[in-house]
């Protein structure tokens, strides 16, 4: 008798969630990142950047495998959107893809930063000499602008009042549009910008860089909310350890060179 009262408990306990451990996925959990490099965060050289590293890390954390392949960014979010991919790395927050995925919030149920994996900053990069104006409120544009297909920034560029073209996955390939005259300047994430503008003496001369940033934006894990319907215990527990690694000495020591204190 107290045997079956004990199973019913566990049965019960199980069914509210209190019995989360090492067995909260039982199978790999399947993110997406972005298949670009995105310097310093996702690289896709021998070398990996620091979402792959902090990645790795919190699969050990959490103790169950986790999936994490390139794709093309707008594919990424396409197969959360659908519910085929349980969710995405490095995605800044915005209302459309709240409509579908989930990210960590607070009590007060606001998307909570400290869960963030990084931030970063986006910057205009304009053709030298270009007419072009951002005082942080008020953009003067007038051509057209370059953007990351399915970044966020688009939009925010667009309630600007801009003109903008977003068909390519790469920085580097915005810049050279810019350097090219055919964009008046590109908003790129000011890591990608500051560091291809050091090591291309032809596009240093070419493009500058605006000041002050257009915004920045921490970036999180996000989950399908097909996923999290059925797996909530699972993306929290995901959540509580990216805040657990991100704040770890030995993590920041590992990541060191690669963010430059930027983090």
């Amino acid at each position: 008798m107290a045997h079956r009262h004990s199973l019913s408990r566990s049965v019960r306990l199980l069914s509210l969630g209190l019995l989360a451990g090492p067995a909260l996925a039982q199978t790999p959990l399947n993110l997406c990142m972005e298949n670009a490099d995105n310097v310093p965060w996702i690289l896709m050289g021998a070398k990996p950047g620091y979402v792959q590293i902090m990645m790795g890390h919190v699969e050990k954390a959490v103790g169950f495998p986790i999936k994490v392949p390139p794709m093309a960014w707008k594919d990424c979010l396409a197969g959360v959107k659908a519910g085929s991919i349980d969710g995405a790395v490095s995605a800044s927050h915005n209302k459309e893809r709240a409509e579908y995925a989930d990210y960590p919030v607070n009590l007060n149920g606001e998307v909570d930063a400290t869960r963030r994996m990084y931030r970063t900053s986006y910057y205009f990069y304009k053709g030298k000499g270009k007419p072009l104006s951002w005082d942080g409120k008020t953009l003067k544009a007038d051509g057209l602008l370059g953007a990351q297909q399915g970044f966020s920034v688009v939009a925010q560029l667009k309630e600007l009042g801009a003109k903008v073209e977003d068909n390519t996955p790469t920085a580097d390939e915005v810049l050279k549009r810019v350097s090219t005259g055919k964009y008046l300047a590109g908003v790129v994430q000011v890591n990608e910008g500051d560091t291809t503008l050091a090591s291309d003496a032809a596009l240093r001369d070419a493009i500058e860089k605006v000041q002050p940033a257009l915004v920045e934006k921490p970036y999180y894990t996000m989950f399908s909310k097909a996923y999290t319907a059925k797996n909530a215990s699972t993306a929290r527990a995901v959540w509580n350890a990216i805040l657990k690694v991100r704040n770890d000495a030995g993590f920041k020591a590992e990541v060191a060179a690669l963010t430059k204190g930027s983090e």
